[in-house]
């Protein structure tokens, strides 16, 4: 600036007060993305606390045996879930080695999760041994499976 166009000491004091403006800007914005983080926070508890809660870990009247299953025998009846596993019926022999193989999005981990009960199937059946495995426990079920997933890490 030309000399004589403002006083030094209200130039000093316009600096001064910018400065402080843009801290209490930044501090503001700081602060309105900390409530936004919170407020995303308290939603996603209210969500989970919506989430309906799985199955009983053991049902005492339907434990199956100490040996189940000695068979392996799995057999899938007539899954229905909606645009998934439409009509899949099969027998899956115990004692043998089985693959399930199949392009991505095909369903496979569908399938596997379906015999974990991890997605419970609405209409269809799955026996092993001849135990509908809707009937027992989650802990039964899943502490007497073992699956190899494609990509096995050890602990």
């Amino acid at each position: 600036m030309p000399e004589g166009v403002i006083d030094p000491g209200i130039a000093g004091l316009a600096v001064t007060y910018g400065l402080s403006l843009n801290m209490i800007q930044t501090w503001v914005i700081w602060n309105l993305c900390s409530l936004e983080n919170g407020i995303i926070s308290v939603e996603r508890i209210l969500e989970y606390t919506n989430i309906p809660s799985e199955p009983p870990l053991v049902i005492d009247e339907s434990r199956p045996d100490h040996i189940w299953p000695s068979e392996g025998e799995i057999d899938l009846l007539n899954l229905q879930m909606p645009f998934i596993l439409r009509g899949l019926n099969c027998t899956l022999f115990g004692g043998k080695k089985i693959g399930i193989v199949g392009r991505t999005g095909s369903r496979k981990s569908t399938l596997v999760q379906t015999i974990f009960r991890i997605i419970d199937p609405t209409v269809a059946h799955i026996f092993i041994n001849a135990i509908d495995i809707s009937t027992i426990g989650l802990h039964d079920l899943r502490s007497r499976l073992g699956i190899i997933p494609q990509d096995p890490i050890m602990f």
